[in-house]
């Protein structure tokens, strides 16, 4: 998945659950579902799973959901009810429905700690190790752990890339029109090389429209970071006060000026994807993963050429930005965790979520077992479901689709496995007593961070007043209070 903020990719994504026929279960039999045979007898317990969608609700989402149920229901006497819901009306709903006792068993969410704050999440630490197993070893005990706030967790990632790298994406027929060479690009600020010649060349065209680039662990909110992406040591630092950020504004603040950034990048609502379509941008800066290339290609349109600068780092944000929870008020949190459990080992389920039914969303390609396309006669426009496994369990259990690379999900874990961790991977910053000042400070960036990080802003004026208002916010206050949990943290977690 690319972002969500971390995320453009989140909201350029098309919401889907799918379902697939194939009868292969390769996914590990689980403890969970031995449970199935002593319940036969008894009603299935019926999961309602809430989960965010944009655009039209796939047409054949019932169908899915009912090849789902033959399998849950067999193997552990549940059955799974899908709430697609809109996603800009998400947490909305979900406060709506847990207030007024709606039945709610699951859904996903974007927001973690804030979840767990306000009670709407089940302790399932409690009754991981009796019902959730697969699922901790599909992510790791690293990656369980980042999930764990006061050793308790309340949720797991859907497990897709846990970590972030970052580079630039060009239009790749540029890239051999003009000879551009990406293997110069070593850092952050080589991209001026490429922005150079696109606006020599090409003086229709911005070099880019600016969406991602991040050295720091945020720590939740990015008011109060570690320096170098979590390497170095455990110091909360104001971000916005470091000479680091004062040179990466003065830097876009450079690009802005000589034409390089799109000149309404602080205020266009269209996404990258959309602005490279319409030739309004030869590129884009973003976080990145293994099949990027292949990802960006589909949804874009055009043949991409990408070139990485930073390393692949896990931190507690990449791990939770994408996350699976039980209701607090879910009736049987037990039989939940169970159903939650095949979405992590259950091949079958995976891909049903993923993609859809065999035969009717995609077929296998010459026989393959992990390789598919669409049916004859099925397109993009026209395919009743397709699927969002960076959202639904675990992607890396997936069938890899025609023209990505068949090893991609061997990449991902490879990935994950060998990316960099933050020392403060699974710390989770607790903002109830300073609840005021995160919104008063939250308040102030979205006034002044996207203009700034633009390049639209003069930095030598505009910076100084954005960090007296952050001051007059209280970020001072909220960088102390982090500080003394990430030491708490850290003491009991023998963290140096």
């Amino acid at each position: 998945m690319k972002k969500f903020g971390w995320l453009s990719v989140l909201l350029a994504l098309v919401l889907l659950v799918s379902a697939c026929g194939g009868n292969s279960n390769g996914g590990a039999s689980t403890n969970a579902g031995n449970s199935g045979s002593k319940a036969a007898s008894e009603e299935p317990y019926e999961v309602v799973y809430a989960f965010p969608f944009w655009g039209n609700i796939p047409k054949d989402l019932q169908l899915v959901q009912d090849e789902i149920n033959k399998i849950s229901k067999a193997k552990i006497n549940v059955k799974v009810k899908f709430l697609p819901i809109n996603g800009s009306a998400m947490d909305q709903q979900i406060n709506l429905m847990m207030t007024s006792g709606e039945k709610l068993d699951m859904f996903s969410m974007f927001n973690y700690s804030n979840q767990v704050t306000t009670g709407k999440l089940y302790p399932i630490g409690q009754i991981m190790e009796q019902n959730g197993k697969g699922i901790m070893d599909a992510l790791g005990q690293a990656y369980y752990n980042a999930t764990k706030i006061k050793g308790v967790s309340y949720g797991v990632p859907s497990n897709r890339d846990m970590a972030q790298e970052f580079g630039y994406d060009i239009r790749k027929d540029l890239v051999e029109k003009y000879n551009i060479d990406l293997s110069q690009v070593k850092k952050f600020d080589d991209l001026e090389k490429i922005f150079r010649v696109i606006k020599e060349k090409e003086p229709g065209i911005a070099a880019m429209k600016p969406s991602a680039y991040s050295t720091i662990d945020p720590l939740d909110n990015n008011l109060g970071v570690l320096l170098n992406n979590g390497q170095s040591d455990l110091k909360v630092v104001n971000w916005f006060a470091t000479d680091e950020y004062a040179q990466y504004l003065k830097t876009m603040r450079k690009w802005y000026l000589a034409g390089y950034v799109l000149k309404d990048a602080a205020t266009t609502k269209e996404s990258e994807e959309t602005l490279i379509k319409a030739g309004k941008i030869a590129g884009h800066t973003t976080n990145m993963k293994p099949g990027f290339e292949a990802q960006e290609n589909r949804g874009i349109g055009k043949e991409m050429a990408v070139v990485r600068y930073t390393p692949a780092v896990a931190k507690t944000t990449t791990v939770t930005n994408v996350m699976l929870g039980v209701s607090a008020k879910a009736e049987k949190p037990e039989k939940v965790v169970q159903f939650l459990n095949l979405m992590y080992t259950d091949k079958d389920i995976v891909n049903l979520f993923d993609w859809g039914i065999e035969g009717k969303h995609y077929v296998k390609i010459n026989g393959q077992q992990n390789m598919i396309k669409y049916p004859d006669g099925v397109n993009p426009e026209n395919v009743g479901y397709s699927g969002s496994g960076w959202m639904h369990g675990n992607q890396l259990l997936s069938y890899v689709f025609e023209g990505d690379d068949p090893e991609v999900y061997k990449k991902l874990a490879d990935f994950n496995k060998t990316a960099l961790k933050s020392k403060a991977l699974g710390f989770s910053f607790n903002a109830e007593s300073v609840k005021a000042e995160v919104a008063a400070c939250t308040a102030v960036l979205g006034e002044y961070g996207t203009p700034l990080n633009t390049g639209v802003l003069d930095v030598d004026k505009i910076l100084p007043e954005l960090l007296k208002k952050l001051e007059d916010a209280g970020i001072n206050k909220i960088i102390q209070e982090k500080q003394k949990q990430l030491d708490e943290w850290a003491k009991e977690n023998n963290v140096k």
